[in-house]
């Protein structure tokens, strides 16, 4: 057998969904089961050659995403419950694992959820840190790079997660 052999795979919209179902049903972690639900649609559309963008392409690439869909809130809902805290104790390093998890406009969407829930207060604190944070981070950078218009993160000991995390943290809270 040699590896440019191929093979058919046959497949209707009620397999994929009994497929999707189980998929969501076997596994705890919303991040795994949604990588796979991913993973699953650009297969589908990867190697789909005759009926590709037919009646039942389209619905089993429908069924694929709402799937997906449903993943996604609950890794948003996961990512929102871990954000409040890592906010409240001011914890750079679990809002850095946060931010690096989901895209930019994720990350702006969970700050958005969770900052419509903090007081006043909190947010006016929230706002200092994060200014505060910001500046020491960029002096501590500028100051290990010996240049005065470079940053060097590494060197100062700063992680470039971290740093860019608590940047659009005091952009959202920035007027």
């Amino acid at each position: 057998m040699s590896l440019d052999e191929q093979m058919t795979l046959r497949v209707t919209a009620e397999e994929i969904e009994q497929f999707c179902a189980e998929l969501c049903r076997g596994s705890a972690n919303t991040s795994r089961k949604h990588a796979a639900l991913i993973a699953l649609e650009g297969f589908i559309v990867r190697f789909t050659a005759t009926d590709k963008y037919t009646a039942v392409f389209n619905r089993i690439l429908e069924i694929i995403q709402q799937y997906a869909e449903q993943t996604r809130s609950e890794l948003l809902n996961e990512y929102a419950d871990h954000l409040e805290p890592a906010l409240h104790s001011r914890d750079a390093k679990a809002l850095a694992r946060i931010h690096h998890s989901v895209s930019r406009n994720g990350f702006d969407h969970l700050l958005s959820q969770v900052l419509e829930r903090v007081s006043p207060d909190q947010l006016h604190a929230l706002k200092l840190w994060a200014k505060n944070w910001v500046n020491e981070a960029e002096s501590k950078a500028r100051q290990a790079s010996g240049y005065p218009d470079a940053l060097n993160f590494k060197s100062a000991g700063i992680g470039l997660d971290e740093y860019r995390a608590i940047c659009e943290l005091k952009r959202k809270l920035s007027p």
